[in-house]
């Protein structure tokens, strides 16, 4: 539907996305996936309508703050959220660049989450 907005889930382990999925597949939102964070930005420019990243830290090549950074410049009205297990690795001055709406420590609760993510895309609870 092209009223939903779309969550973009990015993470190199095909296991954490399809956990997201399971867990977020009720939500009224679309869910799109990438295995990391070129393939994210690729989506972006292809069709900038996502209005949530969600990204993992740790990835080959370029990591989440990186991306979320990169997002934060040329997609400012996309809403960004860190879920990684290695949160406590990041300065708080690359934290801070990302301009992050919530981070979450994996494994993530998953009612926290789905609160974070419908606050971010300004949805009430339903």
């Amino acid at each position: 539907m092209a009223d939903r907005p779309i969550v973009l889930l990015v993470d190199d382990d095909a296991r954490v996305l399809s956990s997201l999925r399971r867990s977020l597949r009720r939500e009224p939102f679309e869910i799109e996936t990438a295995e990391n964070a070129e393939r994210a930005l690729e989506r972006l420019a292809a069709a900038p309508r996502v209005g949530l990243v969600i990204s993992d830290l740790r990835m080959p090549g370029m990591n989440g703050v990186e991306l979320l950074k990169i997002v934060r410049q040329r997609h400012q009205d996309t809403v960004r959220i860190l879920l990684s297990g290695w949160t406590s690795e990041v300065s708080r001055a690359d934290l801070e660049a990302a301009d992050l709406f919530a981070s979450h420590e994996k494994p993530w609760d998953d009612a926290a989450l789905k609160a974070s993510i419908r606050s971010a895309l300004g949805m009430s609870r339903q």
